[in-house]
């Protein structure tokens, strides 16, 4: 085994699991420096020895994968990620193309190819789907009538997740759909219980269809203000979107749409309900 190596990734949720792509990688001790509220979930990616708190002081060798001023502060010496930033304006300025995987982006800057997902191992019969109402960007919330439908044509059990403060959001779509089960938590304990018996999970791109990914579920992922060309769409499932001349219309924070009418999560709920019979067969 190599020696130690740090890597630094403060946030989101859903950037600090795709680091399970280099995790499971790298041969040598590895310890994540993470925000505080990520470590349960580092602890189980594959190939983490150990996790530090942001923003606890590295040494040796260190890879910077937030690529932010104050990962810069933290640690000046590190090897860096190439975000490919104007790539990402170019795609969402509506010019074809797109960057590379967030994985690729990550194997580049610690010098190894990335591991397909799963990355977290759990365990329970894959029965389940999963809903997942929530987002940290409100915009780019799941549309509720395509939750409901999708959860009312699944033959089993059915679960609606989601995370801290979202309890309200959660215990009204489970209500609307005939014997499914509301969750959320503030930690993750349950949560990846729950991906563990989860055979296909309908999100909108949020930290949670990462964490199912990661998790080996299939994911079916809604997409609005966001494109999956924009490299983070990297799981076993499907993408339903709309082709709009004004998506995507940003990269990760979207606070308003510009056409007032938010017609790019107006998706089409056949198209989802086929999308997840599919995931399921």
């Amino acid at each position: 085994m190599a020696d130690r190596v740090v890597l630094l990734r403060r946030s989101s949720l859903g950037d600090v699991v795709l680091l399970g792509a280099v995790t499971s990688a790298l041969d040598a001790h590895v310890t994540v420096v993470t925000d505080a509220r990520w470590i349960e979930v580092v602890q189980r990616l594959r190939g983490v020895d150990a996790v530090s708190p942001w923003p606890e002081r590295p040494s040796g060798r260190v890879v910077d994968l937030q690529g932010s001023l104050r990962s810069f502060a933290l640690a000046p010496w590190a090897s860096r990620i190439r975000k490919r930033s104007l790539r990402r304006r170019l795609r969402m300025w509506t010019v074809r193309g797109g960057r590379p995987p967030v994985p690729v982006l990550y194997g580049e800057a610690c010098g190894v190819q990335p591991e397909p997902p799963p990355w977290i191992d759990v365990s329970g019969s894959r029965d389940v789907l999963t809903l997942v109402p929530g987002a940290a960007w409100p915009l780019k919330r799941a549309p509720v009538a395509a939750l409901i439908e999708a959860g009312r044509s699944w033959r089993g059990p059915v679960v609606v997740l989601g995370g801290p403060g979202e309890q309200a959001l959660v215990s009204s779509v489970a209500l609307r759909v005939p014997g499914a089960e509301a969750l959320a938590e503030t930690g993750f304990g349950r949560t990846l219980e729950v991906l563990g018996r989860t055979q296909v999970a309908l999100c909108g791109d949020t930290g949670l269809m990462h964490l199912a990914g990661a998790c080996g579920a299939r994911v079916v992922g809604l997409f609005g203000p966001t494109h999956p060309d924009d490299g983070f769409f990297v799981y076993d499932g499907r993408v339903v979107q709309r082709d709009l001349s004004c998506r995507p219309c940003a990269l990760h924070r979207v606070t308003a749409c510009r056409r007032g009418d938010l017609a790019c999560m107006a998706v089409d709920l056949e198209a989802v309900v086929e999308a997840v019979t599919q995931c399921a067969g």
